[in-house]
Parts: C-alpha cells; sequence; structure tokens
C-alpha cells in the first residue's frame, strides 16, 4: 500500500516534469506559425533583395510561396555560385523567433526552370547591429534547398534564430541562374533578451564539453559577449546531463556548465543579459541540474542586479537564498521572484553549492515599459527596503560595483532618475579621490607580492642547488630504500636512472642520453659479497665521469620507506617510454608524431633497418576534413580521398555510402621540425609499414615528396570503440525499442578481435603501451583494428595523466609495474585488455576507476606492488559473466609470469563466443 509520504513523493516529480514539458512545449512545438510571405502579412516594403534581374517581374515582392504573381519569384541578377553573395531580406519589425523555413522554386506557370538547390541564413538582432551567419549544432552553414520548381521543402532552423531581419542567400556549388519563393515559420520573441554575456563553460571530463556551443557572438578570452546561445534557445537539459539527446555526437549538449575552481577567487558564475528595451521583471526561471552524485547541484544563492544603461548596475540585489534537495536528482526549474524590478541590463551572480553548476535555460517574464529612462550615474542609489518572503532577502550593505574611470576630470556627471524616483548628483573629483586610494593600495599590495615572490623564488633556487650538490658529493656512499623486489637487470628492461619514488636521482645528462639510444654501459648485476654490500641488493654502475669518477648506487630490498610518499619522475625513463635491451643498440625507441608513444620493439623479431615498400600517396587526392588530435611534432587529419583502390584490398575502412570517396588519418609532421623528429617519424613509418594484421590498422602511403612529410593510415567506417559504445545500449528486454543495442556477443566478437591483434603483436614481441578502446577503430560487421592515435585527441585528454607538465600516462589502464618502474612488456598489455574488455563490457560509461584520482589510482598501483590486501580491482561490470570477470582478474595479477599470454586469451573468447557470426547479427549496421 502507497503511504502519504509516496504520493507526495509522486505528486513533486510529476510536478517537476510536467512543468519542464508544458514549459518547453509552450516555446517549441507551438512556435512554428506561418510568419505571413504566402498571407501577406508581411507586406511587400518589409521584403527586399540585394539585385533583381527586373525590379516589377521577379523582384523581391515576388518571392511568396505557393504565389503566382508575374514572373512568379525573386531572381536576382547574378548568376550564383559558392562565392557570390545575393539575398533575399524580410524585415519582421519586432524580435521573432524563426524556428523553420520553406523554399521553392520558379513554376511560373510551367515555363520556370529556376530553383536554388542550397542556401544560407544570415540575421540581424539590433538596428544597425551585425549581420550573423547561421550556422546549425553541428556547425553546417548550408541548407539543402529545392530539385525542382513547385514541390516546397521545409528545412527546419536548430538552434532557433532570433532576430529583427533575416536574409535568404542562395548558394550553388557550380554557377547557375536561380529562383526563389519562401516562407517563414516562428513567433514573436517575448522574452526580449537580445544578448548575454558569461564565461564559457567547462570541460567535464574526456566525454562532456559543457560549452555553449551555439552562441552566436563574440568569444575573447574565454569570454562570450554580445551574442546568445543555448541559455536561450527553448532546449531543456535532461536530467542526465550525459546524454547524447539530439544524436550528433555532442554528450550534454542542452546543458552549460562551470566548475567551481575554474571561477577566478572561486567567485559565482556572473551572468549579463541585455534586453530589448527597458522592461518591467516579475520573475526569472532558471532550468539547473541537481545531479549531486556527479557533484552538481543546484546553485546555493543568487542575486539579482538591475540597470538602465548596462554600465552600473543598482547596488542592493535581490537575492534568492535556494532551497536544496539532496533526494531528488531531477533537473528542475527555479523560480525568483524580481519584485517589478526595472531595467534594460539584468546581471544574475549564480553561487556555487557543490564542484559544479549546470543550468540549460534562462526564461524572464517581464513587460515592456513606455517612458524616458536615463542611465544609472557611478554611485547608483539604492532601492528602499523590499518586504521579504519566504526565502528573498534584501542586501543590508549596499556597494558601488564599477567605477567610471574614464570619465574627463573635472566635469559633473549630470543627475539621473533613478527607478524610484529618487535624484542623487556626484561629481568626478570625489570619484578620481575615491580611484586614487584604490590605486595606491592595489600597487602597494602588488608590490609587497611580487617582492615575497622574488625572495621565496630566491630561497628554493639556492636550497635545490646546494641540495643537489649535495647529492652529487655523497653518490658513491647512499643507499636507496625502496620496495622493489621486481627490478630486474637483463633481458629488455629498463633501468630509471633511480628517479623513482624517493629516488635520489643522480642527474647525469650524458647517461640520460645514452638511456634514450639503448647503449648504456653500466648494467645491474647482484652482490653476493656480503662485506660489501647487504645480500639482495642490487648496484647500478654508471660511466665513469671526469669529474667525480665512477658512482654507483644501492638499491635494497628491505625498505622502510613507502614508495608511493610522491609521485615518481618520468623525465629519463618515459621520454620514450620504451623497454630497451642494452644490449641490442639497435632497437631504438619511437615515441609518433601525433602524440604517441608508438609500439616498443625490443626483440630482434622486427628490425628497423629492414626497408618495406611504402607507396607513394598522391598529395592533391588528400581533401581535409577536420583534425583528429595534435602531438609534440605534427598533427593527425581526417582526410576524404579518390581512387585508394590499389591500397585497400576489404571494405572494412571508411567509405561513405553515396561516394567513392574514402576516409583516412594522415599524419603529418611539422614542417620545422628538427632531424631527430624527422629520424622519428621515417622510424615510425618503417615500423607501422611492416605490421600486417587484419585487427591492426595499415599503412596506406605517404607523401615525401615536398612538404609537409606525411603518412597515411586507414580509418574505420565507425570511429573509435570508445564513442561507438557510447552510441549503443546492452540488448536486454528493457532495452528502448529505437535505441541501437549490442548483444553480448558482439561484444565478445570485438573483444576476441583486439586479442587477435594483440596476439600478433606479442609474437612480435612488440608492446603497445596504450591499449584501449579509444585506439581501436570500428568498420563494417564490427570489425576492429588497433590504433595508436587516441592520446592525440583532446577528446581523450582527461584519460591521460599529466607528468611534471610534460609526459602523459594512460595511468587507469597501465600495470602497477609500468606506473612505478617504467617497465612495459607484452604482460603490461595484458593488463591494459583487460581493462579494454572491461570498458567494452560496460559501453564506456564510465572510467576506469571513476571515483578514484589520478593520484589515487598511482596509490593503488602500490599497494598492488606490495601486495598489502588494499589494492582495488575494477568492479564486475553489470550483465557480464563470472568466466569474462575472472579472466580480467587473471590479467590484473601482480605477477607478470601469472598472466595469460594474448594467444591464450584469444583462444579462450573465441571458444566462449563460438556460432558467433557478425554479419548475421541482428544488430549489424
Amino acid at each position: 500500500m502507497c503511504t502519504f509520504v509516496d504520493v507526495m513523493m509522486f505528486t513533486y516529480v510529476c510536478f517537476l516534469i510536467g512543468s519542464r514539458l508544458i514549459v518547453q512545449s509552450l516555446y517549441l512545438e507551438e512556435c512554428n506559425n506561418v510568419l505571413g510571405m504566402q498571407s501577406y502579412e508581411i507586406p511587400d516594403e518589409a521584403i527586399s533583395a540585394s539585385s533583381s534581374h527586373d525590379e516589377k517581374t521577379v523582384g523581391p515582392q515576388n518571392a511568396r510561396i505557393r504565389t503566382e504573381l508575374y514572373g512568379g519569384a525573386w531572381c536576382p541578377k547574378s548568376v550564383i555560385s559558392k562565392d557570390s553573395y545575393e539575398y533575399l531580406q524580410i524585415d519582421f519589425d519586432k524580435l521573432t523567433v524563426i524556428t523553420q523555413v520553406e523554399v521553392q522554386g520558379r513554376f511560373g506557370n510551367g515555363k520556370g526552370k529556376e530553383y536554388a538547390t542550397h542556401f544560407l541564413l544570415e540575421y540581424q538582432r539590433e538596428d544597425g547591429g551585425e549581420w550573423t551567419r547561421f550556422r546549425n549544432k553541428t556547425g553546417s552553414e548550408v541548407f539543402d534547398g529545392n530539385s525542382n520548381t513547385y514541390i516546397t521543402e521545409v528545412r527546419k532552423v536548430s538552434p532557433p534564430i532570433i532576430g529583427k531581419r533575416i536574409r535568404l542567400i542562395p548558394y550553388s556549388r557550380y554557377p547557375r541562374t536561380i529562383c526563389m519563393r519562401v516562407e517563414v515559420y516562428g513567433c514573436p520573441w517575448l522574452d526580449g533578451v537580445v544578448s548575454y554575456d558569461v564565461r564559457q563553460g567547462d570541460k567535464r571530463g574526456s566525454e562532456v564539453d559543457l560549452f555553449d556551443f551555439s552562441y552566436d557572438g563574440m568569444i575573447m578570452d574565454n569570454y562570450l559577449t554580445q551574442g546568445i546561445g543555448q541559455l536561450t534557445d527553448g532546449e531543456y537539459g535532461d536530467t542526465n546531463f550525459r546524454l547524447d539527446k539530439p544524436g550528433f555526437g555532442i554528450k550534454g549538449y542542452e546543458w552549460v556548465g562551470w566548475k567551481n575552481d575554474s571561477i577566478e577567487s572561486g567567485g559565482p558564475v556572473e551572468i549579463k543579459f541585455k534586453f530589448n528595451t527597458v522592461r518591467r521583471f516579475s520573475s526569472v526561471t532558471i532550468h539547473s541540474s541537481n545531479y549531486f552524485l556527479k557533484e552538481i547541484k543546484l546553485f546555493q544563492r543568487a542575486e539579482v542586479y538591475f540597470s538602465i544603461g548596462g554600465k552600473y548596475f543598482l547596488t542592493d540585489p535581490i537575492q534568492y537564498q535556494n532551497v536544496q534537495d539532496s533526494t531528488l536528482e531531477n533537473a528542475r526549474n527555479i523560480t525568483i521572484p524580481l519584485q517589478n524590478g526595472v531595467g534594460k541590463y539584468v546581471k544574475l551572480k549564480l553561487y556555487f553549492d557543490a564542484k559544479w553548476i549546470l543550468i540549460s535555460e534562462v526564461l524572464f517574464q517581464s513587460v515592456m515599459l513606455n517612458g524616458t529612462f536615463y542611465p544609472e550615474e557611478a554611485h547608483a542609489t539604492e532601492q528602499p527596503p523590499v518586504s521579504t518572503s519566504g526565502h528573498l532577502t534584501q542586501n543590508k550593505y549596499p556597494k558601488i560595483e564599477e567605477i567610471d574611470v574614464l570619465k574627463p576630470y573635472g566635469t559633473d556627471i549630470v543627475s539621473t532618475e533613478s527607478i524610484n524616483g529618487q535624484h542623487t548628483r556626484a561629481s568626478t573629483k570625489a570619484i578620481d579621490e575615491d580611484y586614487i586610494s584604490i590605486v595606491i593600495g592595489t600597487l602597494s599590495a602588488i608590490i609587497v607580492i611580487l617582492v615575497i615572490i622574488v625572495v621565496v623564488v630566491i630561497v628554493r633556487l639556492k636550497r635545490r642547488r646546494n641540495s643537489r650538490r649535495r647529492t652529487l658529493m655523497s653518490a658513491t656512499e647512499t643507499s636507496l630504500a625502496l620496495k622493489l623486489n621486481n627490478v630486474h637487470g637483463s633481458g629488455n628492461e629498463k633501468v630509471s636512472n633511480g628517479k623513482m619514488y624517493k629516488g635520489l636521482a643522480i642527474e647525469d645528462t650524458e647517461t640520460s642520453k645514452a638511456l634514450l639510444n639503448g647503449n648504456v654501459a653500466g648494467t645491474c648485476i647482484k652482490v653476493t659479497d656480503p662485506n660489501k654490500e647487504k645480500e639482495g641488493s642490487l648496484v647500478v654502475a654508471l660511466p665513469v665521469d671526469k669529474d667525480f669518477g665512477q658512482k654507483s648506487f644501492t638499491i635494497t630490498h628491505h625498505s622502510l620507506v613507502n614508495p608511493m610518499d610522491k609521485p615518481p619522475n618520468y623525465e629519463a625513463f618515459y621520454a620514450a617510454a620504451d623497454v630497451i635491451s642494452s644490449q641490442n643498440p639497435d632497437f631504438l625507441s619511437l615515441q609518433g608524431v601525433s602524440g604517441n608513444s608508438i609500439y616498443a620493439v625490443p626483440s630482434a623479431g622486427l628490425r628497423l633497418g629492414m626497408d618495406h615498400a611504402v607507396i607513394e600517396f598522391p598529395r592533391e587526392n588528400l581533401r581535409f576534413v577536420e583534425v583528429l588530435g595534435k602531438g609534440q611534432f605534427g598533427e593527425v587529419h581526417l582526410c576524404e580521398t579518390l581512387d585508394v583502390t590499389e591500397y585497400i584490398q576489404d571494405g572494412n575502412i571508411a567509405k561513405k555510402r553515396i561516394s567513392s570517396r574514402t576516409l583516412v588519418a594522415v599524419k603529418i609532421l611539422q614542417t620545422d621540425s628538427d632531424d631527430r623528429a624527422r629520424a622519428d617519424f621515417e622510424r615510425e613509418i618503417k615500423v607501422m609499414s611492416a605490421l600486417s594484421d587484419p585487427n591492426i590498422v595499415r599503412v596506406l602511403g605517404v607523401c615525401t615528396r615536398g612538404e609537409p612529410v606525411c603518412m597515411i593510415v586507414e580509418y574505420m567506417v565507425y570511429g573509435d570503440l570508445n564513442q561507438f559504445l557510447l552510441d549503443h545500449v546492452p540488448d536486454t528486454n528493457m532495452s528502448v525499442p529505437k535505441a541501437k543495442r549490442l548483444s553480448y556477443g558482439c561484444q565478445i566478437h570485438m573483444g576476441s578481435q583486439i586479442a587477435s591483434g594483440m596476439k600478433y603483436l606479442e609474437s612480435l614481441n612488440m608492446v603497445h603501451r596504450d591499449l584501449a578502446t579509444r585506439n581501436c577503430l570500428v568498420g563494417t560487421n564490427f570489425t576492429i583494428k588497433i590504433s595508436d592515435f587516441g592520446m592525440s585527441r583532446t577528446l581523450y585528454s582527461a584519460d591521460y595523466y599529466r607528468i611534471q607538465g610534460r609526459v602523459i600516462l594512460p595511468v587507469r589502464w597501465m600495470a602497477w609495474e609500468s606506473i612505478l618502474l617504467g617497465k612495459f612488456t607484452t604482460k603490461s598489455d595484458v593488463w591494459s585488455f583487460a581493462v579494454t574488455l572491461w570498458e567494452i563490457l560496460t559501453f564506456a560509461r564510465d572510467h576506469p576507476y571513476e571515483g578514484l584520482s589520478d593520484e589515487q589510482v598511482i596509490e593503488n598501483a602500490g599497494h598492488h606492488n606490495r601486495n598489502d590486501n588494499q589494492q582495488l580491482y575494477l568492479p564486475q561490470p553489470f550483465l557480464c559473466p563470472k568466466e569474462m570477470y575472472d579472466l580480467m582478474l587473471e590479467c590484473w595479477n601482480r605477477h607478470e609470469s601469472e598472466r595469460p599470454s594474448f594467444r591464450d586469451i584469444h583462444m579462450f573468447l573465441q571458444r566462449k563466443n563460438i556460432g558467433y557470426d557478425s554479419k548475421n547479427d541482428t544488430f549489424n549496421e
């Protein structure tokens, strides 16, 4: 039986959802009225054009849809191409929301042959303001037009345009004569907002950019000004802010969000609204997120300021104290009464109550006022006390927010009438005295702070210099106490020159260079003489230095120092992140131009000196599409190319369905790169061109004739696996009918292909070092190919932990020995594979160890190293069988020797997926 509390809770939820739907439906569903081209509600004098072939017969007044008048349409004088600029302009005489445009060619009673295949839109919001080119949510400007002279085509304008005038600009990729008839749909813009200024939103993790994507004003130093965007577009965000509700690949598009620590001095989010005229405001409604489990809460309190001129605001704001809800996470409308405040400008200050504030819509209730209004003076007058009730309060301590320091000295400020009829007069002399005092005080404080900073820097530098000198002098006597039971000195493993946790590093530039070039003379040896060293210690013999002689230091197994006390210094051993054998100097480390440290080659199974035929690719066949990522020495571009049949032998790479054009990834070396970067790029080409496996991307060709030097590699139809998973849901009885679904068999099929590709690398004793779903590409029939440029993509910047601002590590995917020792082997790739399989089975909905910070993940690696039963593992995914989770746990075994090989993993996954055929999968795209 339902209790009274249950009923009230249900009613409250229904109210929240219902109120939101009502507001949204009123705006979006009802704002599609015919604005009057066909009905002549828009008069002839409101329609103009840049030119007309003949003013009377095909002038702009004839551009009325479904109307045969004179010539039957508007026809511009010049031939239309992609570079022409002819337009049909419609003046609405007031702010109007445009949600749809309907276009038609010139029928001319059967004699017309002209129509526009495409068109653009421009709009003007304020008299005398700039004309703005419309872009839709995906950034496209071009609308599809007509394909004949008689059928009309309706095109949705999303986000909707808010303006007083609109221009339709015919567009054609090839020169042609066009004529147009049009109709416009929408409704009056009653809100009156013509612009708002606010700081751009922040990025949340690697997946969600809480930016104002549709903002149509200026962006200066990450500050939005003189435009409007998502806060006034009538689209309300979902409770789950990570949803891609519009379905075009941007999660949380409807939300704009700000992070507490990204605001200067931890202050509030400040939004300044400008209206078309002076108004009296009754309320403002803010649609806000309350996803408190993700550190997002309703704003704690709000302050609302009013202004006539927009430069100075009344100093006694209306304050609203919000009631926090820690029970329901529903996004909701919060309405703040504005007590009939008057102004042309309104400033909102929203104060944080958690790490994030997310809002998707701001709606004002107001009426326009007639009369003469004057802008405020520098000392704005305060309103009389407002009777407060509920959570509305009035500020007891008015203050001047801004001072006009640009007004000439000695001139008087004309007295103005405040909103409440009060008059004030102030002279700039008083203002200048206050200003001088403020400037003197500020400069004095700055000077004191600078002096303190200089002193601190000098002291720190002196201490560091002394510390380094003491370290060098006592290097031969120092013992390092570290719990490094797994440090070895043979094979292909790498010594880090003491730069580990609590390591006393011996700064030797030549040694570091030797390490990177694979020709270190010193080796690790086990000391057995008890009179010289304790048993079980390792001595690293470094090359002889002309000043200090031969140095050595010891690493003791019996340590009392916690290796997790501070993060490691990866400078020495992660510059290339290779597992290098000092006995095999031919196997040089490679760092990819895209930013990834690509495959390590510690085995003689694949020699870099071996030449592999790489086809010279015609540079003129490449057409730029977008930048996929940027690295230290170059970029990765997504390009279209033609005539690639001689390079491609399967249909899995990204071919467009309409044409024979193919998408490829192009790695580009910067033209100003030094010789070392060029040599690294050449080695990268040699290594990757030597790889031949159906589950690893192939090199299709190179462009070496001229600059820049490029390498062309495969790119798959559906992009990377991470985004592919996010666009799908599990195949269960609870799945949404029209959602893209993936079967469990398909997931295991994809994991099996990754294991197959890694088995091939394992056979060559090559190490990937960044295996994750972001580095896997998806083709037709769910084909998977392993790539290597995920690190370069800004989309995945949150997946990497930056060390000292330079080296970036995917610590959430790395084995403990890779994090702590810089040791990368095929067994550390096995660890990463298990995390990748975990991503697949969770549909990449969460980051690995989402509840931990990067530092805590590194600390967890220390627990794995010490095996102190405090180590954490990723949880078993929902709908994941125990046998699959057991496989993951085996891959996360502390001891490398006890982890399965990729050959075993591939065989296991194939056995568990017998009978699955991706071509016959119900959900095959």
